[in-house]
C-alpha cells in the first residue's frame, strides 16, 4: 500500500506541471484553456494537503519522504521532504491562500492577452511551488532552492507590466535587496552543515541547538538577517512598498502566504538555534516589535490602500518577528496562519473595490464601495475588523492577544516591549479602519478605466463579470476564515507543542480596547478636514527615512554599476588583431571551410566535362535525353523494367516509399524551431530520468 507520506511528493507537481505547460506552451492554448490549467494547478495542492493534514491531526505526523541521495566521495547529500506539525499547517494554509487568490485572478486578469495570461499564470503557479517546496522541505539544500525560485518569481511577477519603468525598477530592487537576505542565510546553512555533517534538517536542527563554540552567535545572527531581509524588516522594508506595482493578486500573494512571510516561517523553524542564544533573541524581539511600530506608524499616513496594506505587512511580520524573540515560534505560527487568511483578503477586496478606477488605488478610490461592491466592501471590513484585532469576534484578536500576552509573560524586558506593541495595536486599528470609513464618503464624480500610461495601469480593462463567482468565492471564503478563524489559534498553538499564553486581567482588557481607540483616531483622520488635510500633505511621513532613496543610491546603483562593469569589454587594445584572425577563423568554418567549391572543382566540373566529351557536345550546354550513350541506357532500362512495372515488386517499393514520407513528415513536426519546445523536451527528459533514477531506489 503506497505510504501517505509519498504524497508530499505531489504538493507541489501540479502547479510545477502547469508551470511547465504554460511557461513552454507547445499546444499554443487558447485562453479558456489557460485559465483551466491555471486554475487546476493552483487548487489542486490544497486538495492533496488534506489527507496529509488528516494523517498529521492523527498523531502521525513525524515523516520524512528520502527524494535523492547524492554520494560525494564519503559524505552523502540526501534530500528528502518533511511532514511535521509545522510543515502541515504552513503548507495547509499556503495551499489554500493560493487556491482562493489564483481563482480570483481568472476573473480579474481575464482581459489581458492570452500571451500574458501564460506568462502571468506560469510564473504565480511556479511561485505557489516554490513556496509549498520550502515549506515541506526536509533538507537545507530543498529549503534553498524553494527560498531562491521565490525570490525569482516575486521579480517576475513584480515586473510584470514591463510596459512601466517603475514596475521594472521595483522588481529590480526586490531582487536586488533580497539577495543580501539569501547571501546571509547561505553563509548561515553552510556553516550548520560543516557543523552537523548533515543536510537534513531533522539532524542540522538539533545539532546547531547544542552547538559550543564561537560560531554559535555567528550563525544564529546569519540565519536571523536572512530572515529579516526575507521579510522586509527595518532596514531591509524599502523594497515591499515598491513591489505594489505589481498585479493585485501579485501583492495578495507576495504579503500573505509567501515571500514575505517566508522569513518569518524560517526564523520559526530554526527556532531552537536562535533561542539558545539570548543576545540574537533580544535581538530578534527588538527588531521585531521596531519593525511593527514603524510600519504601523508609516502605514497610517498613506494616501495609496495598497501602499497602506505593504506597510501594514511589514508590521504584522514585526509581530511574527517578535514572537520568536520573545520564545514563542508557536504563537509566531498562530499569527502565520491568521495573517495569511486576512491581508489575503483586504488586497483581493480593494483590489476589486479599485479596479478600473481612474484614480487607480488611492485612497479616494474607495469612496462608494459600499454602493457599488456590497460583497468586496464587506469583505474589507472583515479583513479590517480581523486587522485591528476586534476583540472575540475576529481570528485577529486571538492571535495578536497570544503575542501580547506572550510579551507581558517575559519578564521586565517584555513588559517595555508589551507597552510597545500596544501602542503599535492602537495604530494599527487607525490604518485599517482608514480606507472602511473613507468608502463611506461620496463617490467621486468621474470614475473610468484607468488610461493607457497611468502609473498602475496593467493594460487590463474593466471585467464584463462584474462580481462573478471567480470574484466572490474567495473573498467569501477568505471572510468568513477571518472572522471564525479565531477559534482555530489556541488548538494550533498547542498542536504545535506549546501552552497558549494568557496575560492577566488589565492587559488583557486594555488589549482588547486597542481596536476601539484605533477607531476613533481614523474617523478623526477621515471626517476632520484639518486632520485629513495634514494626513495628505504628510509627504515625509509617508516615505519614512526615505530609506528607500538611501538604498537606491548606496545600493541598487552600486550594484548595477558593478554589474555592467563586469560584462563589459576589457580586453587589451593590442588583442584586436587576434580578436580579427578569430572573427575570420570562424566566419572561414561556419562556411563549411569552403568545402562546397572544393568539391565543385574536384568532382562536379570534371563529370560534367566527361559527359560532354562522351556526348559529343565540346562547348555548351549538352542535352542528356538527346545523346547517344544516355538514350542508349534510358531505352535499356525500359526493356528490363518494363515488363516488370505494374508487378507486385513495383507496388511494394511504392508502398514503402510512401510510408517513408508520411514517417519523415510525422518526424519533421518535431523539429519546430521553437527554442520552448526543445525546453519542454529536455524537461520532460529529465523529469523521466529523475522518476527512472527514483525508481531504483525502491526496495
Amino acid at each position: 500500500m503506497l505510504s501517505p507520506y509519498l504524497l508530499l511528493l505531489l504538493v507541489p507537481s501540479p502547479p510545477l506541471a502547469a508551470f511547465l505547460m504554460l511557461g513552454l506552451d507547445p499546444f499554443f492554448l487558447r485562453r479558456r484553456a489557460v485559465q483551466v490549467l491555471a486554475l487546476l494547478g493552483g487548487v489542486a495542492p490544497f486538495f492533496v494537503m488534506l489527507p496529509l493534514a488528516a494523517v498529521c491531526f492523527g498523531g502521525e505526523c513525524h515523516g520524512v519522504v528520502p527524494v535523492f541521495t547524492l554520494a560525494f566521495g564519503q559524505s552523502e547529500v540526501a534530500l528528502a521532504l518533511l511532514l511535521d506539525p509545522m510543515s502541515t499547517l504552513v503548507g495547509l494554509t499556503v495551499a489554500a491562500v493560493g487556491a482562493m487568490v489564483i481563482t480570483y485572478a481568472i476573473d480579474y486578469m481575464s482581459d489581458a492577452g492570452v500571451a500574458d495570461l501564460r506568462r502571468f499564470f506560469a510564473l504565480m503557479n511556479l511561485f505557489l511551488a516554490a513556496m509549498l517546496t520550502m515549506v515541506l522541505a526536509g533538507d537545507t539544500i530543498t529549503f534553498f532552492f524553494g527560498w531562491e525560485l521565490m525570490g525569482l518569481c516575486s521579480f517576475f511577477l513584480i515586473a510584470y507590466n514591463t510596459g512601466l519603468p517603475q514596475a521594472v525598477a521595483a522588481g529590480r530592487k526586490a531582487f536586488i535587496i533580497t539577495r543580501f537576505a539569501d547571501a546571509f542565510l547561505l553563509a548561515g546553512l553552510l556553516l550548520l552543515f560543516l557543523e552537523a555533517n548533515s543536510v537534513r534538517l531533522d539532524v542540522l536542527i538539533p545539532a546547531g541547538a547544542t552547538m559550543t563554540e564561537d560560531r554559535h552567535l555567528v550563525i544564529a545572527l546569519l540565519l536571523l538577517a536572512g530572515a529579516l531581509g526575507k521579510s522586509a524588516q527595518v532596514p531591509f522594508h524599502t523594497w515591499l512598498p515598491s513591489a505594489m506595482a505589481g498585479p493585485t493578486p501579485v501583492s495578495a500573494l507576495l504579503h500573505s502566504a509567501t515571500m514575505v512571510a517566508a522569513g518569518a516561517f524560517m526564523l520559526a523553524r530554526f527556532s531552537p538555534i536562535v533561542m539558545s542564544e539570548p543576545l540574537v533573541q533580544a535581538i530578534a524581539a527588538a527588531f521585531g516589535v521596531g519593525t511593527a511600530a514603524f510600519g504601523a506608524l508609516s502605514a497610517i499616513f498613506q494616501t495609496d490602500v495598497k501602499r497602506l496594506l505593504a506597510y501594514s505587512s511589514i508590521s504584522q511580520i514585526g509581530f511574527m518577528v517578535l514572537a520568536v524573540g520573545l520564545g514563542a515560534p508557536e504563537v509566531a505560527i498562530g499569527h502565520f496562519v491568521v495573517h495569511a487568511m486576512f491581508k489575503s483578503l483586504l488586497f483581493l477586496a480593494a483590489g476589486d473595490i479599485t479596479h478600473g478606477s481612474d484614480l487607480g488605488t488611492s485612497m479616494k478610490a474607495m469612496r462608494g464601495a459600499a454602493r457599488r461592491r456590497p460583497v468586496a466592501y464587506v469583505a474589507y471590513v472583515a479583513g479590517a475588523a480581523s486587522l485591528a484585532g476586534v476583540p472575540f469576534i475576529t481570528a485577529g484578536w486571538w492571535s495578536k492577544e497570544a503575542v501580547l500576552s506572550a510579551a507581558w509573560n517575559t519578564g521586565p524586558f517584555g513588559i517595555a516591549i508589551w507597552a510597545l506593541a500596544f501602542l503599535t495595536a492602537i495604530c494599527t486599528a487607525v490604518y485599517a479602519f482608514r480606507p472602511v470609513l473613507e468608502a463611506l464618503l461620496p463617490e467621486p464624480e468621474h470614475r473610468s478605466r484607468a488610461p493607457h500610461g497611468h502609473p498602475l495601469a496593467l493594460n487590463l480593462h474593466h471585467r464584463a463579470r462584474i462580481g462573478s463567482g471567480f470574484i466572490t468565492v474567495p473573498l467569501v471564503v477568505l471572510a468568513t476564515g477571518s472572522m471564525l478563524g479565531g477559534v482555530m489559534v489556541a488548538p494550533i498553538i498547542s498542536f504545535l507543542g506549546a501552552e497558549v499564553p494568557h496575560a492577566p486581567h488589565l492587559p488583557a482588557l486594555l488589549a482588547a480596547m486597542a481596536p476601539f481607540a484605533g477607531l476613533i483616531g481614523a474617523a478623526a483622520l477621515t471626517f476632520v478636514p484639518s486632520l485629513a488635510a495634514a494626513v495628505e500633505g504628510a509627504h515625509d511621513m509617508r516615505r519614512p527615512t526615505r530609506l528607500d532613496h538611501k538604498f537606491q543610491i548606496w545600493v541598487i546603483e552600486p550594484y548595477i554599476r558593478l554589474i555592467r562593469w563586469l560584462s563589459r569589454d576589457r580586453r587589451p587594445r593590442d588583442a584586436d588583431l587576434d580578436f580579427e584572425r578569430q572573427v575570420r577563423l570562424i566566419r572561414w568554418l561556419s562556411r563549411g571551410a569552403r568545402m562546397d567549391g572544393v568539391y565543385q572543382a574536384l568532382v562536379v566540373r570534371p563529370f560534367v566535362n566527361l559527359v560532354r566529351w562522351l556526348s559529343g557536345h565540346r562547348g555548351g550546354g549538352v542535352d542528356p535525353v538527346g545523346s547517344a550513350p544516355v538514350a542508349l541506357a534510358l531505352r535499356l532500362t525500359q526493356a528490363v523494367v518494363g515488363p516488370l512495372a505494374h508487378d507486385r515488386f513495383d507496388r511494394f517499393w511504392m508502398r514503402s516509399a510512401n510510408r517513408l514520407v508520411r514517417i519523415w513528415v510525422m518526424a519533421r513536426a518535431i523539429q519546430t524551431g521553437r527554442s520552448r519546445d526543445y525546453a519542454l523536451g529536455l524537461a520532460l527528459g529529465t523529469a523521466a530520468l529523475l522518476v527512472i533514477a527514483w525508481g531504483t531506489t525502491w526496495n
